[in-house]
């Protein structure tokens, strides 16, 4: 929660404003909020838990435990790199698994040797979207 501001800021709900600058914490997807509206409780769009609104964070018009915001955020990553060790598995079985076991809504890119690895393999996969537009 970054709290730095050079002039006094207003609480994004209640209008409050800070009694020195850098005093509210910011919550994702709402912004600066007074203690008092940070400490209210919110429940969880998602899962439907109740947490402070400090702890949460707001997405698209939803509003996230940080869990389920993290989880939100990764759906939207264009690249994902998933690494097998090959002292676990034969390389044969790397390359089935790497294909086998993408990420829903992505497409194998490569399967490559980990940067300064002898024997880390790394997946490389791109959100399909993506991959289809620099293909088509």
């Amino acid at each position: 929660m970054p709290h730095s501001s050079k002039s006094p800021a207003k609480c994004a709900l209640c209008g409050a404003e800070e009694p020195r600058p850098g005093t509210f914490p910011t919550v994702v997807g709402v912004g600066r909020v007074c203690l008092t509206d940070g400490m209210g409780v919110v429940r969880c769009d998602a899962c439907g838990v109740e947490v402070k609104r400090v702890t949460s964070a707001v997405l698209q018009g939803r509003v996230l435990c940080l869990a389920d915001y993290l989880r939100e955020v990764e759906k939207y990553r264009p690249h994902v790199l998933k690494s097998y060790d090959e002292d676990d598995l034969p390389a044969v079985e790397i390359l089935t698994r790497a294909y086998n076991d993408a990420p829903k809504g992505y497409t194998l890119l490569a399967v490559r040797r980990g940067r300064n690895s002898t024997h880390v393999w790394e997946a490389e996969y791109e959100k399909s979207e993506v991959f289809q537009m620099r293909c088509s």
